[in-house]
């Protein structure tokens, strides 16, 4: 029986699903959102609620036990610690977007599209944006699609321009090859 065993086991020993959790959540915390399979993304879903959780309660304890979630020593490429770039964007980032809100602080969205190697299904896990930030998205991308739009029209213009040089060369083309029709005549 399964009595008080939760969690899933992802096909892995216990240190590898630490060690895959760990780095799922922290790429989920620098990029805002990943692409991963279902079953992680559900188990990765407690870890990154829980690290916003921690983050708000705004003490010391939650500092240190975020540290124990995440680890403390993987460095990036840039020579910084991730772990603690991480936690600070915690801090500055997201505990500010979810201080009214009480759990639920990602989203899980299945994709159509497979993972080419194993044909495994993928998923697109992210951080819930603020309300602030959807209206900013939804402006931005009006704002955005209206030059795309007026762009093309420009050069569509001049793209109409060129062709209509190129239909009055056409017809005196033609006109010679008529002519020479009529001197066969």
């Amino acid at each position: 029986m399964r009595h008080l065993n939760v969690g899933r086991k992802l096909g892995v020993d216990q240190s590898h699903r630490i060690a895959l959790l760990r780095g799922l959540t922290l790429a989920l915390i620098e990029h805002d959102g990943i692409r991963t399979t279902p079953a992680r993304a559900k188990e990765l879903r407690w870890y990154a609620d829980r690290i916003v959780t921690l983050a708000k309660r705004g003490d010391v304890a939650g500092r240190r036990l975020i540290v124990q979630l995440l680890g403390s020593v993987e460095t990036g490429d840039s020579g910084k610690n991730r772990v603690r770039v991480a936690i600070d964007k915690v801090y500055t980032a997201l505990v500010p977007r979810y201080q009214g809100r009480n759990g639920g602080y990602t989203q899980i969205v299945r994709l159509a599209e497979r993972r080419p190697g194993d044909n495994a299904e993928m998923c697109y896990m992210r951080y819930i944006p603020s309300p602030e930030e959807k209206g900013a998205k939804k402006d931005g991308g009006k704002a955005k699609t209206a030059k795309a739009k007026a762009a093309p029209k420009k050069a569509a213009a001049g793209g109409k321009a060129d062709k209509a040089e190129a239909k009055s060369d056409k017809p005196q083309k033609k006109e010679s090859k008529g002519k020479k029709k009529e001197k066969a005549d």
